[in-house]
């Protein structure tokens, strides 16, 4: 449909506190989204176009049904997200709501199927392909990808190894919108879990464009080289940290895609981001849309609401589980210490920012909650409400498909998981983690022992048949002993206990 002139086209803006009933989230998460969208709707209005901004406690599809009542059919831009697509489902069939397509995707549903097919499995590796090739994006002439591979993710595996020097993050002075929304926050939802740091909230269109900025100059460059390290010397590295602002489209995925194309930095670094930006993030909302948020009628492993955050909130989805984890989601993940130094780190991060880049959160958080059994819709949950990046089209493909297998081979060729070695390698946390990584640590039992647990899962995965061979070498003593360790750890770790190194010697000894 043509653009209309500001001052024909009214907005409406919804701000319920019934959304902030569904999941524990994180204060930091409300913040960035209530003072942008509070932002958005006075620049929006400085635009010239009229603006009703309604507060409410009710669900969306009431509030909606209201403001019909009273305007008449209004048009809404497709919902990125299931739940409030379902919402207002009905609204639409009663064509009192008109659909309008979502500006915020670079890709159709026609440009998944004829890559991918219509149904799963699904891999993201020929849907880019397809991308690329069908648009023209880095391609010679001849047709071919710029650099000879699809994928240079070969070349972005550096541990970080203090060559380069770290980049100074942005800090953004809160105004009086977004103070007035922090206090409201800590009033209001003191019961919620995780920190405000004001000075870590772009909410207006010149923060969001000041963040790309600051990206493009100080760490594209050298983000595909070191995109997989983790250090404790910097909580993002040479990570953009612009998902928030891309999924709230205050940074729109053209925009990023047009400037990375025109950027002065190393192939790897450029293919690498681009794969995150037309790759992987379109390939997730796909799937999800496809599977309707892998949603399942039977009666599966229940999972607490709020992942075992206190508090009343509405009931899980029931997902599938094909690995029939059911361990609840222990009080590490809200903060209690573990003793093992990566977990804890990258928690606490979480915690105090909202944030953790991609290696910490499928290397660290899901794989160690993947190989402790944690049930996977409560390990979902904890991750939607406590990323300020997460909704559920990004979520839940990312932890119920990629992180913990749940779903199965749907979009992925295997289980994410892995031992010490792997943490050592791309971290600096066991020099000094009281657990030491050869004789405390016990991740590396603990993968032995998923392993052990769910090879009925992979008889005839070729990705898993390395790795099963080795189990199959293993003495029944140390099989016996990666099962020890792992319950050691599930009961302390159920408890919110630290793990104790001298316990952990004498079952491995």
């Amino acid at each position: 449909m043509p653009e209309a002139e500001p001052e024909s086209l009214g907005l409406i803006f919804i701000e319920t506190s019934w959304k902030a009933k569904q999941l524990p989230y994180h204060k930091q998460k409300l913040a960035l989204q209530l003072s942008n969208q509070r932002h958005f709707a006075l620049e929006m209005q400085q635009l010239g176009h009229p603006i009703s901004y309604v507060f409410s406690e009710k669900e969306y599809s009431l509030i909606l049904e209201e403001i019909v009542k009273e305007y008449g059919e209004i048009t809404v831009t497709k919902p990125a997200e299931l739940t409030l697509r379902k919402s207002i489902s009905n609204l639409i069939s009663e064509n009192k709501i008109k659909i309008l397509d979502h500006k915020g995707w670079l890709t159709t549903s026609e440009d998944f199927i004829s890559s991918v097919g219509d149904s799963p499995p699904w891999r993201m590796d020929k849907f880019y392909r397809h991308l690329r090739k069908s648009r023209g994006i880095m391609l010679d002439g001849d047709g071919k990808p710029v650099g000879g591979s699809w994928s240079l993710d070969d070349q972005n595996r550096l541990p970080w190894d203090g060559a380069v020097e770290l980049p100074s993050n942005p800090e953004f002075k809160p105004d009086n919108i977004t103070t007035e929304v922090i206090q409201m926050i800590e009033e209001k939802y003191s019961h919620h879990p995780g920190k405000i740091i004001p000075s870590n909230l772009p909410t207006s269109i010149t923060d969001a464009n000041r963040l790309w900025k600051w990206a493009k100059s100080s760490v594209m460059h050298w983000f595909g080289p070191y995109e997989d390290a983790m250090t404790q010397e910097h909580k993002t590295l040479f990570h953009t940290t612009v998902s928030s602002l891309l999924n709230l489209n205050r940074l729109m995925p053209k925009t990023l895609l047009d400037d990375t194309l025109k950027l002065e930095i190393p192939l790897n670094s450029k293919e690498g981001f681009v794969r995150q930006i037309i790759g992987w993030r379109e390939f997730v909302r796909h799937v999800h849309e496809l599977t309707d948020g892998f949603e399942i009628e039977k009666e599966d492993i229940p999972a607490r609401n709020g992942a075992g955050w206190e508090g009343e909130w509405s009931k899980s989805r029931i997902t599938p589980n094909v690995l029939e984890n059911n361990l609840g989601l222990p009080p590490t993940y809200w903060g209690e210490k573990s003793g093992m130094l990566c977990l804890d780190t990258a928690v606490s991060d979480v915690v105090e920012t909202g944030y953790a880049h991609h290696i910490p959160r499928l290397m660290v958080l899901a794989n160690i909650g993947n190989l402790l059994g944690i049930n996977p819709r409560e390990l979902t949950d904890w991750f939607w409400a406590m990323f300020t990046d997460a909704y559920d089209w990004v979520v839940e493909p990312n932890v119920l498909a990629m992180g913990t297998y749940a779903v199965g081979d749907v979009m992925t060729t295997k289980p994410y998981v892995s031992g010490t070695p792997y943490i050592k390698k791309m971290g600096d946390y066991c020099g000094d983690c009281s657990l030491h990584f050869k004789k405390s640590c016990p991740i590396s039992d603990m993968y032995w022992n998923f392993l052990e647990e769910n090879q009925m899962h992979f008889p005839k995965n070729h990705r898993m048949a390395m790795p099963m061979r080795s189990l199959a070498k293993r003495t029944q003593q140390a099989k016996d002993t990666a099962r020890e360790v792992t319950e050691y750890v599930r009961t302390q770790m159920s408890q919110g206990m630290e793990l104790d190194p001298e316990i952990l010697e004498r079952i491995k000894a």
